[in-house]
């Protein structure tokens, strides 16, 4: 008998991948170019000094840590090792912190209120779906070998 040498992947892993691949690639550009270039920018023409600016660099520091921890978790559930449920549950919701303070702060590159709420309905569907199915679904947490997370309010499926 022949012996496999593929990885049987579920289609969560594919899935998963894939979003964490695109919130990678849209924090990196959006998150730390886009707002490097803009600080960059204003800082040079003395619009943004003084707290303004240490804001704007505390900005760019977590975006920074975002885009590191999207890619971390991408890499580490197509690899299927333990870590990647827990980090991808902490990097959604630390996502998902973010993308809440859009309502809050309101930046003006949204314009009207419908486009805001728009993206934090959809930001929110997406990191919330993330965190929901490295919790709760029973074939990824049996590729990744790892049942910490699920405890004791969901029944461990085989």
């Amino acid at each position: 008998m022949r012996e496999s040498r593929t990885v049987q992947r579920p289609w969560q892993v594919w899935a998963l991948t894939a979003l964490w691949a695109i919130k990678g690639a849209e924090e990196l550009l959006r998150g730390l170019l886009g707002t490097g270039f803009y600080v960059y920018s204003q800082a040079t023409h003395g619009l943004l000094f003084g707290y303004a600016l240490q804001v704007a660099i505390q900005s760019l520091l977590f975006s920074m840590v975002l885009t590191a921890g999207n890619f971390y978790v991408m890499g580490a559930l197509w690899l299927g090792k333990r870590p990647a449920r827990t980090w991808g549950v902490v990097f959604a919701m630390l996502s998902q912190i973010a993308v809440l303070a859009y309502l809050i702060t309101r930046p003006p590159e949204f314009g009207g209120m419908v486009t805001l709420v728009r993206y934090v309905v959809v930001a929110s569907i997406v990191n919330l779906g993330i965190a929901t199915f490295l919790l709760f679904d029973p074939k990824l947490a049996a590729f990744l070998g790892s049942t910490r997370l699920v405890g004791w309010w969901s029944a461990r499926h085989r």
